[in-house]
């Protein structure tokens, strides 16, 4: 009696089939397990989002902007955050310059006292950043005098640029009908971060 072997009709996938299905299977799990992890990321009560407006009340609250010193703290960069602007005019002004990047927006405010008063219909201080290598620089905002004697200012960069160079800050007082694009010789506070 003779026997009959009987090939299986079903057709076996190629291997790089086996191959990629095994890799989507993978890639998913790995998708499952980031989102597990981000979910519980999100529930964290420490997760705290500073913006321009918490980082003025900061300085109007510390009183930083009257000391010599700021706080030396550090963005998640290594960047420090903070910098003292010291008068370089001969006068008794001192300011506190932070810079935030967080949300993909650099965030920079200066919040300066005992400057002088100035007549603002024909003058204005206004705020630089210098990066010193390669010489670079621009001017972020005029600062605009607080009902408590302050003068202060905010800007906000181009979205995603972090502007790390631009470790200088720079007051000068301005005139108002001065349209040239570089600071004037009148230099009011100094620092760097």
């Amino acid at each position: 009696m003779s026997q009959r072997r009987y090939r299986s009709v079903r057709p076996t996938a190629p291997a790089w089939v086996r191959t990629a299905v095994i890799m989507l299977g993978i890639f998913f799990v790995f998708l499952a397990f980031v989102a597990l992890f981000r979910r519980q990321d999100s529930t964290n009560p420490e997760t705290f989002i500073r913006t321009s407006d918490d980082i003025v009340a900061e300085l109007t609250e510390d009183g930083v902007a009257t000391q010599k010193v700021a706080p030396t703290r550090e963005t998640s960069r290594g960047i420090p955050e903070s910098a003292p602007l010291l008068d370089v005019s001969g006068g008794s002004g001192s300011a506190i310059a932070k810079r935030v990047f967080e949300n993909g927006f650099f965030t920079h405010t200066i919040l300066a006292r005992s400057l002088p008063l100035i007549e603002t219909s024909s003058f204005h201080y206004q705020a630089w950043l210098i990066r010193p290598y390669p010489f670079d620089f621009f001017e972020t905002s005029r600062l605009v005098y607080n009902a408590d004697g302050s003068w202060g200012m905010i800007w906000t960069g181009e979205t995603g640029k972090t502007y790390d160079e631009f470790i200088e800050v720079l007051i000068t007082l301005e005139p108002n009908n001065d349209f040239d694009e570089n600071p004037s010789a009148n230099q009011i506070l100094k620092g760097a971060f």
